[in-house]
């Protein structure tokens, strides 16, 4: 290694360390019906926060577990209980470490965000979590691994939390909603504790769960607080629920019989502003004619579920939505008069930062859509009209949304390269993955001359994913007839050549990247950067004769 490239790898150092991100850590995830979309997917989106690194991989399918229960357990090491015997799992694709979130081979995907929960529902006893160390005791794992629907996901997860008792693991205060998407449909489950002192042993159900459809014409938001108002359970089309749902209510005092049952308000706990602030915004993009309107209280703003967009959605539009810094409303932060100067946009205008420029600067910030915390971000697009085997993908992006290029990338494939799948060397800066290569673009803007630096990244990664969408459908097209000829492994071939061209592309432009900026906007010598930004070449399709059976 180079004198000079140690001394850049020195400064990323200083760049990711140093500054103080305030702690407003959070997760939007954005559900569309079959019927809003422009191909008829099912689509969802979501932004998994916390300041981490995580990593993408896949879990192969089984079917040897035999005619014995699969033990369950916690913490990677304690066998808590049993699993019924299984007949097979499915293949996945998961999303951070412990699955935080995924996509199965049929099309099933589950996204994960924590919600208050009411004061006196924790029970230390609660045996399954949304995700933990093994995949036995994960509710994500289990829904993608055991579920060919997102309906059957819902149950499935539903019957785990009353057997075995929910706990969320690092928030036993909290609770968590689950969104989960198929093909068909798209559901918000959401889950609370069973209440204090409850033991598996008490013949009462560990935990009280309910979901809510979202239309097939509509669009939903979630956005880290309960979300699920009345609840119609002689309508199972549209509301599932455990058989607790008014008991445990009632016993606890929430909720008196012939009272009204909105079941944000019996088991939720308090939101916060920037939970009703993102959902107000998601919802106002999509459907601007909803006219709806944010007044500062999230004790008394509550938003529709649902609403029809004015447009149908695409994957394009919806990350845009995910990429929303409140620019151009009225909590556009980028036009606060600290970053006016002499009546021009400063080049450190941003819609987020450090506490530090922010305290400086006396800026109070607004959680948005975005945000730089964010450790992965995908959008799941399941197709019924399409088989198993191409007609569903995730688009994933390490990192925050607003500098993060999206990746296509089907369950079915048979593997994933190496610098995608490594779980991210937290000791030191390693170029070698791209999960830390994100990471940094996503730093450096943060941390620099925001406009400037989003600009480059923006010339970067916006004809990239246009390049991705218009090439998605010669590949489709190919993929469809290879599956008429040759089969699923006909199919899993071809998938498998394009999505890892796709992505060595990607990560190896990310490590450009980041030098490009570092000596454009960091080391101030932008006669030494590249005499171009790096560029993204979507890889050409495979041809047939290279694909079809391995």
């Amino acid at each position: 290694m180079t004198w000079l490239k140690t001394k850049v790898i020195g400064l990323a150092v200083c760049t990711v360390l140093l500054g103080g991100q305030r702690d407003v850590s959070g997760c939007t995830t954005i559900m569309v019906g079959r019927k809003a979309t422009v191909d008829g997917a099912v689509l969802m989106s979501s932004s998994c926060d916390g300041n981490q690194m995580g990593r993408v991989s896949l879990v192969p399918g089984r079917d040897d577990y035999g005619d014995q229960p699969v033990p369950m357990l916690r913490h990677g090491r304690d066998i808590v209980g049993h699993l019924p015997p299984l007949e097979r799992t499915h293949r996945c694709l998961v999303f951070g470490a412990g699955t935080l979130g995924g996509m199965n081979e049929h099309g099933v995907s589950i996204a994960l965000e924590f919600i208050p929960m009411r004061e006196g529902l924790t029970s230390s006893a609660g045996l399954v979590s949304p995700y933990s160390p093994h995949w036995t005791t994960s509710l994500i794992a289990n829904g993608l691994m055991r579920a060919r629907t997102a309906r059957q996901a819902v149950q499935l997860i539903g019957a785990m939390v009353e057997e075995y008792g929910f706990l969320y693991t690092w928030a036993g205060d909290a609770g968590v909603a689950l969104p989960i998407a198929d093909k068909t449909e798209v559901w918000l489950l959401e889950i609370f504790g069973p209440e204090q002192g409850w033991t598996a042993d008490s013949g009462r159900p560990g935990g009280v769960w309910c979901a809510q459809r979202v239309p097939d014409d509509a669009v939903g938001v979630s956005a880290n607080r309960s979300r699920i108002g009345r609840v119609d359970l002689n309508n199972p089309d549209a509301f599932l629920a455990s058989a607790n749902l008014h008991s445990l209510a009632r016993r606890m005092g929430f909720w008196e019989e012939g009272q009204p049952f909105v079941w944000h308000e019996v088991y939720g706990g308090p939101g916060k502003r920037e939970n009703a602030l993102r959902e107000w915004r998601a919802l106002s993009l999509l459907a601007p004619s909803q006219d709806l309107t944010f007044h500062g209280d999230p004790s008394s703003e509550t938003f529709p579920f649902s609403v029809s967009p004015d447009q149908l959605v695409t994957v394009a539009r919806l990350m845009a939505v995910m990429r929303d810094g409140y620019e151009g409303s009225e909590f556009d932060l980028t036009a606060h008069a600290a970053f006016q100067v002499d009546g021009e946009k400063s080049p450190l205008a941003r819609p987020w930062g450090t506490s530090e420029l922010f305290d400086l600067l006396g800026v109070e910030p607004e959680r948005t859509i975005s945000t730089p915390t964010s450790n992965f971000v995908f959008i799941s697009q399941a197709r019924r009209h399409l088989p198993d085997p191409l007609g569903s993908l995730a688009w994933f992006a390490h990192g925050p949304a607003a500098t993060s290029c999206l990746v296509p990338i089907y369950p079915t494939i048979h593997e994933l390269p190496d610098a995608w799948t490594a779980s991210p060397d937290l000791t030191r800066i390693d170029r070698r993955q791209v999960a830390w290569n994100y990471r940094l673009v996503a730093n450096l803007a943060n941390r620099l001359r925001y406009q400037d630096v989003m600009r480059d990244v923006r010339q970067f990664l916006e004809p990239a994913e246009a390049a991705f969408y218009s090439r998605q459908v010669e590949l489709e097209k190919k993929a469809l007839h290879v599956f008429e000829t040759h089969g699923v492994e006909g199919v899993r071939d071809l998938l498998t050549e394009y999505v890892q061209a796709c992505l060595h592309q990607v990560g190896n432009a990310y490590d450009q990247l980041v030098d490009y900026l570092m000596f454009q906007h960091l080391y101030d010598r932008s006669d030494l950067a590249p005499a171009t930004r790096p560029q993204v070449e979507p890889p050409q399709i495979p041809k047939l004769s290279q694909s079809a059976g391995r």
